[in-house]
């Protein structure tokens, strides 16, 4: 049973909408930014793969949690996805490598061959080793019994070559790292394994849904980028230049569409890259409108947290 669903990233979500604003379009940061963006898309789709493997357990007593993050002072640990049964545990590290891919368990390196270039990642399994020690110390400090936990390292490309370096074997804890296909065969291996009932379900979801605390990076600090980076205004949906209000909808001067609600998609801009609060004044700044009437007509029509009254009104975008 899929209990929290998987949404896009909010990361990817940011740097989508930040090549699209970003100014001018020659920016130095742009090729960096591109590239991330491009990473960050495999790695959604790659989680999306597993999630199409993971939709076979339609058994109630699998309770299924993608891209979970909860607390564990001082800071957060995230799960690509973690599976809840009455017996144990199990989170996935989900991984969109392309090519050849051997692990060095001696260096604790991946090493990617790929394209005629070689690439060097950190071990995807001590990576899953440390998440199944903050998912152990979670149910400690939440004083709930700790299920016996597992962990596997899904490779979502099937064309993927997993190799183990020369001289290794693919013994303990390297066996964990599998093709994507393969989930569902490894968990029915875990249920033989695992058959006395430690966890409360229902307590567990509870917990587990209460405590998750999406993110909310600020990404124009990540590439130390300030709003002056950025184009203002409402895009055109087909050609992305600017458009002007006209009597209550939007007409873009190159090309003449017409759309009422194209400024639905510049406030989002807003939220994804400068922050969740905004003000009258903010959004006739970033929408480049003159009429305060205007903005305050378009605010009232949102799904967002009012809070203060008159000019000091602030308005809050709820975190997913």
């Amino acid at each position: 049973m899929n209990v929290k669903k998987r949404t896009t990233p909010i990361k990817l979500l940011q740097t989508e909408a930040l090549l699209q604003r970003l100014t001018p379009p020659n920016h130095p940061k742009r090729p960096l930014i591109e590239k991330d963006f491009r990473k960050r898309k495999a790695g959604y789709q790659g989680e999306k793969a597993v999630d199409y493997h993971v939709s076979f357990l339609t058994d109630k007593k699998y309770m299924i949690f993608s891209d979970i993050r909860l607390p564990l002072a001082p800071d957060y640990f995230q799960i690509d996805s973690l599976l809840v049964t009455p017996c144990y545990s199990l989170l996935i590290e989900i991984k969109n490598i392309a090519g050849i891919l051997t692990i060095d368990p001696e260096f604790n390196q991946l090493s990617q061959y790929y394209k005629g270039v070689e690439t060097g990642y950190p071990d995807p399994i001590v990576q899953a080793t440390r998440q199944k020690l903050f998912l152990q110390k979670w149910f400690f400090n939440n004083k709930l019994p700790c299920p016996p936990i597992e962990f596997l390292v899904a490779f979502s490309n099937p064309a993927t070559i997993l190799k183990m370096a020369p001289g290794h074997k693919r013994i303990p804890p390297y066996d964990k790292m599998i093709h994507a296909q393969n989930i569902v065969s490894e968990i029915s291996k875990l249920n033989t394994g695992f058959t006395r009932e430690v966890t409360d379900l229902k307590k567990v979801k509870r917990l587990l849904l209460n405590q998750h605390q999406p993110p909310n990076p600020k990404i124009l600090s990540t590439y130390q980028l300030t709003e002056a980076d950025l184009t203002k205004g409402v895009q055109c949906e087909r050609c992305s230049r600017i458009m002007i209000r006209k009597v209550g909808t939007w007409l873009c001067p190159n090309c003449s569409h017409l759309s009422r609600t194209a400024h639905l998609k510049a406030i989002e801009d807003y939220f994804l890259l400068i922050e969740p609060t905004i003000t009258n004044q903010k959004l006739r700044d970033f929408l480049q409108l003159s009429s305060a009437k205007t903005a305050a007509e378009i605010l009232k029509s949102l799904p967002l947290t009012k809070s203060g009254s008159t000019k000091g009104t602030i308005y809050t975008k709820q975190l997913t």
